[in-house]
């Protein structure tokens, strides 16, 4: 198994270059880690996110049409308690999970409005 530090590592580089949401990072936690079932893997993959948005690495918001990223109005903390819930609900079956819900994550640097 990786280290917390290695797998936020490995997550980060998956959204440079690009915008990452939660089915993606469940995807990097299955390459780098292995196992299966979308629930397990984010069990592991849900706490990295909220901390890497709670400590500003990654910025919650939503891809628009013309190629740009639309960040949340919402402070690091606000958002990573969204996201947190949000990863909450789905380990403990009070919602399916979506793409893209609750956000797309994106590198602080990456984040370009139009």
């Amino acid at each position: 198994m990786a280290t917390d530090s290695e797998l936020e590592s490995d997550l980060l580089d998956e959204a440079r270059g690009d915008w990452l949401d939660l089915f993606g990072a469940i995807a990097v936690v299955k390459i780098v880690e292995g196992g299966e079932g979308r629930l397990p893997l984010l069990r592991r993959a849900g706490p990295l996110l909220v901390g890497l948005v709670r400590e500003g690495r990654l910025v919650c918001g939503e891809p628009d049409a013309e190629g740009g990223f639309t960040p949340w109005s919402a402070g690091a903390h606000e958002a990573a308690a969204v996201v947190e819930d949000h990863v909450r609900r789905a380990l403990d079956g009070d919602l399916v999970l979506v793409p893209g819900e609750p956000c797309s994550f994106a590198l602080p640097e990456e984040v370009r409005t139009t």
